[in-house]
């Protein structure tokens, strides 16, 4: 397995995998037991000394929250350490990205060796915004990570979301993938130069 991982690792926490600061990765489940995998990526930096961001819908971060209380974290402490953020209710991708922007840097100058961003957004929810706007924002997040010492992992559920958005949001968006609980170097990867031109492209066409 070919991968991009160097010298200055982190333990990703999912299974025993380490990856390199700035990654972005999509996680794949389709079970509770995997829904449950996916959060302890999160759980592992709580219990240590990084900063924990949440991210997606409203429903959607209600229920990470949910496990984090039931394997004995409290959230709303965590929150006022100035540990946790959760994000979402944004209107758009470009302010969304803004928001996570804005939580990391306030986590790197409060000193957080390490942010740990999961997201669980919850596509074609109400109130969210339209799916193009997503795909950008997921293919934007790749370069942003680039400029901070933060892992992101973006949950998608396979059983519930359409062809499309597994295609382009997740595969074509996302560096690095965990699929069956193997973490890939992503061979569907698209630049985010190119794929916010096909995205462009796909909007002109409408």
């Amino acid at each position: 397995m070919t991968r991009r991982v160097q010298d200055a690792t982190i333990e990703l926490g999912i299974r025993e995998e380490r990856v390199a600061p700035g990654d972005h990765i999509a996680y794949f489940w389709d079970t509770p037991a995997d829904f449950l995998r996916g959060i302890a990526f999160l759980e592992l930096g709580l219990r240590g000394s990084d900063h924990g961001v949440i991210f997606g819908h409203e429903a959607a971060n209600a229920e990470v929250l949910d496990v984090l209380r039931q394997h004995g974290l409290d959230p709303d402490d965590l929150a006022a350490e100035g540990r946790l953020s959760v994000l979402g209710s944004a209107v758009t991708g470009d302010a969304m990205l803004s928001n996570i922007g804005e939580v990391f840097q306030r986590a790197v100058t409060r000193g957080a060796p390490l942010i740990r961003l999961l997201g669980n957004i919850g596509w074609g929810r109400p109130g969210w915004p339209g799916e193009q706007d997503i795909l950008a924002f997921e293919a934007k997040v790749t370069g942003a990570a680039r400029a901070f010492p933060c892992v992101v992992v973006c949950m998608y559920d396979v059983q519930a979301l359409p062809g499309r958005v597994m295609v382009h949001g997740a595969y074509e968006t996302h560096p690095l993938t965990i699929c069956g609980n193997v973490l890939r170097e992503n061979p569907y990867y698209v630049g985010v130069d190119d794929f916010l031109g096909r995205i462009s492209a796909s909007e002109t066409k409408k």
